[in-house]
């Protein structure tokens, strides 16, 4: 008798979009075939399309590559459509495409329109695109699902990285009110917001002095965050919806082990921990 995993995709089809890059999206890609779904990836990039096809082979399964740069929106519409028409339905839905580059971070008051236009096509408006898109193919067909948005821990205000943040709460801002209309149609949608995670773009020191100020004194793994989406868009989490889960080790607590705080000034109660 055939044991299924525990967070059981089977017989369920899947779209990621951003799925092959490597980093958090190829985790997620390979997560959610292991876990039993047909899985449809959008890149960018045909070596990356090259590269999740051939790691899917090597592990006994297949995934379906389509290039297409998100921010060509029209173009990009015609992809999804394309990717719905050839599986009927697409189930679970993961928009892990965004992030920003180099020229992207910038002081608030020396940010400029078009940085801004730029870093909100590849983070928010294409995910804005492929919700619209899959939702109507299932609320057309009576088939429930789930979308997970990936987001940041940006959204909780950090420096220099004015359109990324905004991007990012634009996108959990956006699930939560999918979520909120969806939801009699038994569609889920709900966010995934990773701190630091140890991606081929980020870099692959650990022990840092980023790592050492978590208080898990460690840099996410992209499984870590594959792992997350995985629960949100499977059965066991059935009544979740609008929600975002922050992955990031505790890093958005504020500090780390049992030094007192900094900002603790009161040379009576510092002498106690001196």
């Amino acid at each position: 008798m055939e044991v299924l995993p525990v967070l059981s995709l089977e017989r369920r089809k899947a779209l990621v979009v951003g799925g092959a890059g490597g980093g958090i999206g190829s985790a997620i890609t390979h997560s959610l075939a292991q876990a039993g779904a047909h899985v449809s990836v959008i890149t960018n990039d045909t070596n990356h399309a090259d590269n999740i096809h051939s790691e899917a082979k090597e592990r006994g399964y297949e995934i379906h590559c389509h290039i297409k740069d998100v921010t060509d929106l029209k173009a990009f519409t015609t992809t999804v459509d394309d990717v719905i028409a050839a599986n009927g339905s697409i189930h679970h839905l993961v928009n892990v495409v965004g992030g920003a580059e180099v020229s992207d971070w910038s002081r608030a008051k020396d940010y400029q329109l078009e940085m801004f236009d730029r870093i909100m096509t590849r983070n928010l408006r294409y995910a804005l695109i492929s919700c619209q898109r899959i939702a109507s193919s299932l609320i057309s067909g009576s088939t429930a699902g789930s979308i997970v948005n990936i987001s940041s821990i940006a959204t909780r205000a950090v420096p220099l990285l004015t359109g990324y943040g905004a991007a990012k709460a634009g996108l959990e801002a956006m699930s939560r009110t999918m979520a909120a209309e969806w939801g009699q149609y038994k569609i889920r949608v709900n966010a995934v917001a990773p701190g630091t995670v140890k991606t081929p773009r980020a870099g692959q020191d650990d022990m840092n002095d980023a790592a050492a100020k978590i208080p898990l004194q460690r840099r996410a793994e992209p499984q870590d965050i594959a792992d997350a989406t995985l629960f949100l868009l499977s059965d066991k989490s059935s009544y979740i919806t609008g929600q975002t889960l922050t992955v990031d080790g505790g890093a958005t607590l504020g500090s780390a082990g049992d030094n007192l705080p900094e900002f603790v000034t009161n040379p009576r109660i510092r002498e106690q921990f001196n």
